[in-house]
């Protein structure tokens, strides 16, 4: 499946449902229904509006669900456990980081 370049996209604060819909190449129910799983998608008000932040989102989950045959069901455990794993990787990377810098004070002290 294809990326979608978001570079190419008209300069809005909001994207509707059928623009996004088209962007996409998914139905309108389809987005409405991954909604139910994934309650970051949902819009406050009743028109159903996209930030680039919810479409990258909607991207990502079409992925899963398209690339990856993950259940609609799924994807918002998914997705938290794929932040979880994240922010694990930037506390290992952290600690990596602090373990080069003392070595590197170690090297540079002069054994007597």
């Amino acid at each position: 499946m294809s990326d979608i370049d978001l570079s190419s996209l008209p300069n809005k604060k909001y994207y509707s449902i059928s623009e996004v819909s088209s962007l996409l190449g998914i139905k309108q129910t389809e987005i409405r229904y991954w909604e139910k799983f994934e309650p970051k998608l949902r819009s406050k008000s009743i028109t159903r509006l996209y930030d680039l932040k919810k479409l990258k989102l909607l991207i990502e989950i079409k992925k899963l669900i398209k690339d990856q045959g993950i259940k609609p069901a799924k994807i918002s455990l998914y997705l938290s456990n794929k932040k979880i794993r994240k922010s694990n990787n930037l506390e290992i990377k952290k600690e990596l980081i602090n373990l080069k810098n003392l070595i590197k004070k170690a090297s540079k002290l002069k054994i007597k």
